[in-house]
């Protein structure tokens, strides 16, 4: 053996380079999530700190409260502190999941926000379930008949859709299906609250339909865009070429090569649904995230607000991430990438 052969390096199998590159991508991903989590966390708590200790005390106990309260309350919930140290120790509760006492109900928040957030998520799992589906379908749809008269008609139904708000296509479906024909509750709360398993359902029908009314417009578009690019690729063409029949070609090469700026189109709508949520729960009364949200800005809970803030954050970077480590696992040319 040569003293080339001894110095040079050992080559790992193609299986180890993967792994190595992989675990790579989740760490640099992994610190990216943990400072955008940071940046998110400063600018929460920063943002809804702006009220002098004074203000909040009389958002509390009430404005005509006399300096003696003003105090104690001041004392007991620590904002006689800097604003630094009031930070440090808020990060360090909100990472042991403590999410402190809210200053108007007097209750911690974590017992208001968690069911909150569970009705909240599974409004949105609702919603991609059948959106994502339908949106996909009629994105490769459209890409196979693209230019045609069918083509055309999708894409303006979806532009048209794209430019109604989420309020609007709420209040239309709420008019419609719960006041006209009389099909769905008007009040989403009530059922969730008070009703019976049936009606707990029909709770979540209009608001999850309304989001899937303006979620698949923009899956299929982005599909449809990623798979004729897909299929114009030369190893479609060279696929069909080879008399491989051309749904397989289109299931089975065009759309696992598109798949990357699918999922990223996924992965921004659950964004988007997320900041939808926050308006359509407050059109039906739907007792979620986004409506507490907005309840605890109208009466200056910045506590509420803090922690929602942050599960909403949480939430993104969540999606993000997975999203990320989807495509690498289904996508071919990412499953190569050794870097």
């Amino acid at each position: 053996m040569s003293v080339s052969e001894l110095s040079s390096p050992v080559a790992l199998p193609s299986s180890a380079r993967r792994a190595t590159a992989f675990g790579r991508r989740a760490a640099r991903h992994a610190l990216s999530a943990l400072l955008t989590l940071v940046v998110i966390s400063l600018i929460t708590f920063f943002g809804t700190s702006l009220k002098t200790p004074d203000q909040l005390a009389k958002a509390s106990l009430g404005r005509y409260i006399t300096p003696a309260q003003a105090q104690d309350f001041i004392r007991s919930n620590h904002l006689d502190r800097s604003v630094l140290v009031r930070y440090a120790d808020w990060a360090a509760a909100m990472v042991q999941g403590d999410f402190g006492t809210s200053y108007i109900t007097h209750r911690p928040v974590r017992v208001d926000v968690e069911p909150r957030l569970v009705r909240t998520l599974l409004l949105a799992l609702v919603t991609l379930l059948v959106a994502v589906p339908i949106g996909v379908a009629l994105g490769v749809h459209s890409a196979r008949k693209w230019g045609t008269r069918t083509d055309i008609v999708l894409n303006i139904a979806a532009v048209v859709l794209s430019a109604f708000p989420e309020f609007v296509i709420g209040l239309l479906l709420l008019i419609v299906l719960a006041v006209k024909l009389n099909l769905l509750p008007v009040d989403s709360g009530q059922g969730l609250a008070f009703g019976s398993l049936g009606a707990q359902i029909e709770a979540y029908v209009l608001p999850s339909l309304t989001l899937v009314v303006a979620s698949v417009p923009f899956i299929m578009r982005n599909t449809r865009v990623a798979v004729r690019e897909a299929l114009a690729a030369s190893y479609s063409r060279a696929a069909l070429l080879r008399g491989i029949p051309r749904r397989r070609v289109i299931w089975h090469h065009a759309f696992r090569n598109a798949i990357s700026p699918v999922l990223n189109a996924v992965a921004i709508n659950v964004i988007y649904l997320l900041a939808g949520v926050i308006v359509v729960e407050n059109v039906f009364d739907f007792p979620g995230l986004g409506q507490d949200l907005v309840a605890a800005v109208g009466t200056g809970d910045t506590i509420t607000v803090q922690a929602v803030a942050m599960l909403l954050g949480a939430v993104f970077i969540a999606v993000s991430f997975g999203t990320d480590a989807i495509a690498a696992a289904v996508n071919p040319l990412t499953k190569g990438m050794t870097r």
